[in-house]
């Protein structure tokens, strides 16, 4: 009678076991696909940034650079940039050519469409700090807030350098 028994709770065990093995990938992979829905389910969750930086400045106005890239299956709409001390950012945008290029505040938002990317650069699409309020200091960094059409906003991070090329003039008398 004991040997019945003692199968009798092997196989009942065997059976749990084999129960639990069976739900526990399903459950596994049924919390992987929320998260990955939920992944990119901002805008701001859909930004992938690289490459950037700004460069160093004292006072006055200076520049942020890198590229943004949309991982996202939606447009990303870039409305807003700002930082902690609350220095007016803008997006610009290079317009003409030659001699005749320029830069304006870009005018509504900055869309970069889906698996795209958006490239700025001296002499190129920027982030512009029109008067800053403390200096930039090379080697170190400085965080920027991109705010989305959305409502969502990430936070990203910009190494400060020097930098001479491009011979941008940000002479706030320079036609801003």
């Amino acid at each position: 009678m004991k040997t019945r028994t003692m199968t009798a709770l092997l196989l009942s065990f065997g059976l749990l076991l084999t129960g639990c093995a069976q739900n526990a990938p399903a459950a596994s992979q049924s919390s992987k696909a929320p998260q990955s829905a939920e992944q990119n389910s901002t805008q701001a969750q859909g930004l992938v940034a690289s490459d950037t930086w700004a460069k160093a400045a004292e006072s006055g106005m200076s520049a942020a650079f890198g590229t943004l890239h949309n991982s996202a299956d939606f447009p990303l709409e870039l409305r807003k940039v700002s930082n902690a001390q609350g220095d007016e950012i803008q997006l610009h945008e290079m317009t003409g050519s030659g001699q005749n290029m320029s830069m304006k505040q870009l005018e509504g938002d900055l869309v970069i469409a889906p698996g795209a990317d958006a490239v700025l650069a001296p002499g190129g699409n920027h982030l512009m700090f029109m008067d800053l309020k403390k200096p930039l200091v090379a080697a170190q960094t400085t965080t920027l807030t991109l705010e989305f059409s959305d409502g969502s906003s990430t936070d990203v991070d910009f190494a400060i350098r020097n930098f001479d090329g491009a011979k941008e003039n940000y002479d706030e008398h320079a036609g801003h």
